[in-house]
């Protein structure tokens, strides 16, 4: 049985879905958990603290499901793509959901937009095990890897704000070759998208 917390937090996540990140009502987050308001102040002190706890719960989400989708593969090229994958599928189940806290969220919040760049840092540290598999890689400046999670994560965002979650996995083979090509060139990355 979840705790009392882990109720509010996806009364939070639920909440802000429907209503967006700032028209949320904390009453209604209440609501959706089951629990008096009183309830939810003794463990979020604002609606902003209980937003970023959503928010951090969403990206843990995104996080495991990469991570774990790169376990199941041995080859990191393949690993990259089923990673990807794996994102792209979470995000485009919760569309609503993500485009909240990946757009909204960062838009309205600086802490928010900390917790986004800091998962994106995360991201980008996966990646960056492409620089031992292909040491002609190593030479690359230091802020390759968070420039590529990023960008790809800015494609991700645009097509989030257009309500077009439907579209996302169109471009995902455009996605895995804009992450592969420092590490395994231009045909090859292509070779990997298509596959």
């Amino acid at each position: 049985m979840p705790s009392e917390r882990e109720r509010l937090v996806a009364a939070f996540t639920r909440a802000a879905a429907e209503r967006g990140y700032r028209r949320i009502d904390v009453d209604q987050v209440a609501r959706y958990a089951g629990l008096p308001r009183e309830r939810l102040e003794l463990h979020f002190t604002s609606k902003e603290r209980g937003l970023l706890a959503a928010q951090e719960a969403f990206l843990e989400v995104l996080w495991v499901e990469g991570a774990s989708a790169c376990e199941l593969v041995e080859e990191w090229p393949r690993r990259v793509q089923a990673a990807l994958r794996a994102v792209i599928a979470a995000m485009v189940d919760a569309s609503a959901v993500a485009r909240v806290f990946t757009v909204e969220a960062a838009a309205s919040s600086l802490a928010a937009a900390e917790r986004q760049f800091a998962a994106i840092d995360r991201f980008a540290a996966l990646l960056r095990e492409g620089r031992r598999h292909y040491p002609e890689a190593a030479s690359m400046p230091e802020a390759t890897e968070r420039a590529l999670i990023g960008g790809g994560a800015s494609i991700l965002c645009d097509h989030l704000m257009a309500e077009d979650a439907r579209a996302i996995p169109l471009i995902e083979p455009q996605l895995v070759e804009l992450l592969l090509i420092p590490y395994l060139g231009g045909s090859e990355a292509r070779r990997i998208s298509a596959g």
